[in-house]
């Protein structure tokens, strides 16, 4: 399974430009569940840039941005919830089969 985020938006003439992040398999169930908590706490959220030069030294961007998560199909998010917990349970069962064997 994969999973992306996407950013929408519109030009001023109305054209549709988007850009879509890949997520790495491993942070699926940390992104579901942040997903998940921002939905039932209603907070909002915040999304920002961070620069981190060559040696490691981060920057905060000057660009910030405020939006509430709302739930289009609740139902579909549990479900692939499961399926992300599934795959977990099934990777870690795989490790524990290597590391014992």
């Amino acid at each position: 399974m994969k999973l992306r985020l996407v950013l929408k938006t519109s030009t001023k003439k109305e054209k549709d430009v988007s850009i879509k992040f890949n997520i790495a398999p491993s942070k699926h169930y940390g992104f579901i569940n942040f997903i998940n908590l921002a939905l039932e706490q209603g907070k909002p959220v915040t999304i920002s840039f961070e620069k981190i030069s060559k040696l490691g030294e981060k920057e905060e961007s000057k660009v910030v941005g405020t939006f509430k998560f709302e739930g289009k199909d609740v139902a579909g998010l549990r479900q692939l919830e499961e399926k992300v917990k599934d795959k977990e349970k099934r990777r870690k069962k795989q490790h524990q089969k290597r590391v014992q064997g």
